[in-house]
């Protein structure tokens, strides 16, 4: 058999996966010398001394993280019964069913345990913005200013829009607001100034939610 054809058990290169993760600072590296792949084939016995990376003593805890990225993705299948899957979530969803790597996967596998603490990140938020949305009330007067302390829940990325969305908890009501500057100019909790722009049932969560606009943050306190 050619070395392009070898198969891998899919729990020995998510565990590598995992060791290459948490070697690079918990990044997912895609080019150098200690990129996340060529880490993972390095412990795989795949490379020669010339294209090897420095491999680190590999955690403990690396084969059970590896075990809940690979459960945690068996959870595709109820999402593909829904029709609600995509190509890439699709090919994921092959390989961890099927139980075997090969080698054009390997890329595949070491992108994974970054975007399972992604998912699980996000999971996490959406549960706790669910849980707000109970209660949530609007808050302040449409087309008034509004100050206040605000706990950043999430802060994501359009690309569509070329704009960030933050949600947060404002004295336990839910709060948005569209803005250009990342996660890292808001921090964790901080005060801002605001108008309200509009109070309206949330299409996600189906609670109250008050839009802000002209956003400004005022003090950004740290964690």
């Amino acid at each position: 058999m050619k070395k392009f054809d070898t198969i891998f058990d899919i729990k020995t290169v998510m565990t590598y996966a995992v060791a290459a993760f948490k070697q690079n600072n918990e990044k997912y590296v895609t080019d150098g010398e200690a990129s996340n792949k060529t880490i993972i084939q390095t412990h795989l016995g795949l490379l020669d001394d010339h294209r090897m990376a420095f491999v680190d003593i590999m955690p403990k805890d690396c084969e059970d993280i590896a075990a809940k990225v690979i459960a945690y993705y068996k959870g595709l299948t109820f999402k593909a019964m829904g029709g609600k899957i995509n190509d890439f979530e699709q090919r994921v969803l092959s390989l961890i069913n099927n139980g075997e790597v090969s080698m054009r996967d390997i890329g595949v596998v070491a992108s994974l345990p970054k975007a399972y603490f992604r998912s699980l990140k996000r999971d996490i938020t959406d549960q706790t913005i669910r849980k707000l949305s109970i209660d949530s009330v609007f808050v302040g007067t449409v087309n008034n200013d509004i100050i206040g302390e605000i706990n950043i829940l999430n802060c994501s990325f359009i690309q569509s829009l070329q704009c960030h969305v933050v949600n947060a908890e404002m004295n336990g009501n839910l709060v948005c607001f569209f803005t250009k500057h990342p996660a890292e100019h808001w921090g964790k909790t901080c005060t801002v100034k605001g108008k309200v722009k509009r109070h309206q049932k949330s299409k996600f969560h189906k609670g109250n939610e008050t839009v802000l606009n002209y956003v400004k943050a005022l003090q950004v306190y740290e964690e």
